[in-house]
């Protein structure tokens, strides 16, 4: 039976809480309600599309209902749908174990699952703690991320970060210290800052963890090519685990499989999931080297086991569907398509975007885009009020334009399905360029202090 959109909206209000979202903010006007989609489109219950220029939260990748995932998909659905990983195994999971290392580089060759990036994070967090005391290092127990890094919201993950979503929790953090970011063209400082810190407190640390290449949560900050090389030959040097949280940038975001692959960097550990299953279903994992495995292994009295799990850990119905979207995903990577789309989308957002007379700045690498907006060159000011949530209600104006975006504070994100076209590269850019100048125009300029949420 169909439910009628006025109870739809009466329920969704009355009784959700939506993740990183003001609900306050939320309840001033309607919901909008995803009924179906097809490739890059969203479709919500009145029939009216939506260009899916978020990938549904970073996830998708082959588009939606993709014939072939939806084959592995219901091929796994009609045998198997749910076994413990706990002292079990199955096909699909096994196979996936294969698969990943497969595009790992050389060593990294052990995959544990859970099933989001923060559990990912945890898990490597913890694997990384018990590998040191089980090597005889039991003070080596402090993290250290970057600054304006983001791997999650549980607790573990948010010490690895440093992220203005977390302040609030900081007296709760693990052990953590902070090195600079790099420049997009210069690492010196960046570097300079983690060889002091590595000098003080390398010896008691564990792991460092970083996002490499983009920095995608922060509003996609870019790193120089040779910073990853520079960061890996530190941790080595001083004897701390270098964890890569690629769940975003990893699995074909930047125009290749792995950016450590690409990089010629083996870590201690890479963290994977947004795109694992291609956008269909909650999946993570956690690869790690043999020789890490290794240390774990011995009697059960000597209390080696990593006791963790997730209940769907290597859920058979994900794990199938994640192994169809990396067979894709070399086809796609071994073709050049991808990169032909990656060149197209770059070339695409420098035609519309650097020179818009509202735009401060672009960042964009790969099918990753971050646009900063700015008040314009007549304008006192150089930037927004925060508060203003100029690029949040920008992304709810850009609605009536078929097009779905993120904004965070002044920036606009746009992350699209990697199977996005050129067409549909041509629209998403006119359509944003296009709300860019009639939203700032018409809502800031010529009406200042109107909110989007009354004015639409």
């Amino acid at each position: 039976m169909k439910t009628d959109i006025n109870t739809l909206n009466a329920w969704d209000k009355s009784y959700s809480w939506h993740p990183f979202t003001q609900m306050q903010e939320y309840l001033e006007h309607n919901p909008l309600h995803i009924t179906h989609a097809k490739g890059c489109w969203l479709y919500d219950v009145e029939g009216k599309r939506y260009l899916d220029g978020n990938a549904s939260n970073w996830t998708n990748v082959h588009g939606h209902s993709d014939p072939e995932l939806n084959a592995a998909l219901i091929q796994q659905l009609e045998t198997l749908q749910q076994s413990s990983y706990k002292d079990l195994s199955h096909p699909a999971a096994s196979q996936l174990c294969h698969e990943l290392a497969s595009i790992a580089p050389e060593g990294l060759s052990r995959s544990f699952f859970t099933d989001n990036g923060a559990s990912s994070v945890e898990a490597a967090l913890k694997m990384s703690f018990q590998y040191w005391q089980l090597t005889g290092n039991p003070q080596k127990k402090v993290i250290i991320g970057m600054e304006g890094g983001y791997h999650g919201d549980t607790f573990g993950a948010m010490s690895a970060g440093n992220s203005g979503f977390h302040e609030r929790f900081s007296e709760w953090f693990l052990p953590a210290h902070y090195f600079m970011a790099p420049q997009p063209d210069d690492m010196t400082k960046s570097l300079h800052d983690l060889d002091r810190l590595l000098e003080r407190v390398g010896d008691q640390t564990a792991i460092l963890f970083l996002e490499p290449s983009v920095q995608g949560p922060r509003g996609m900050y870019l790193q120089p090519p040779g910073f990853l090389q520079a960061v890996a030959e530190r941790c080595k040097a001083h004897n701390v685990h270098l964890a890569l949280d690629e769940i975003f940038v990893g699995l074909g975001r930047l125009g290749h499989m792995l950016v450590c692959t690409a990089e010629g960097v083996t870590p201690d550990f890479v963290c994977l999931s947004k795109t694992l299953t291609g956008g269909y279903l909650p999946l993570a994992a956690t690869l790690t080297t043999q020789k890490i495995y290794a240390a774990f292994l011995g009697d059960f009295s000597e209390g080696k086991t990593f006791l963790h799990g997730h209940t769907f850990a290597a859920n058979p119905l994900a794990t199938a569907v994640s192994i169809k979207n990396i067979v894709k995903l070399k086809q796609l990577i071994e073709s050049g398509a991808l990169q032909r789309t990656c060149d197209y989308f770059g070339k695409s957002i420098e035609s519309y975007f650097t020179k818009h007379p509202f735009v401060k700045s672009v960042r964009q690498r790969g099918l990753v885009c971050a646009i900063e907006l700015y008040p314009g060159s007549n304008s006192s000011l150089q930037t927004f009020n925060p508060n203003e949530r100029v690029a949040h209600h920008l992304s709810l104006y850009l609605r009536d334009k078929e097009v779905l975006l993120r904004g965070v504070g002044n920036t606009l994100l746009i992350v699209p399905p990697l199977c996005i076209t050129n067409l549909e590269i041509d629209f998403l850019c006119q359509q944003t360029a296009a709300a860019i100048s009639e939203y700032i125009h018409e809502f800031i300029i010529c009406k200042p202090g109107t909110s989007l949420s009354i004015a639409i």
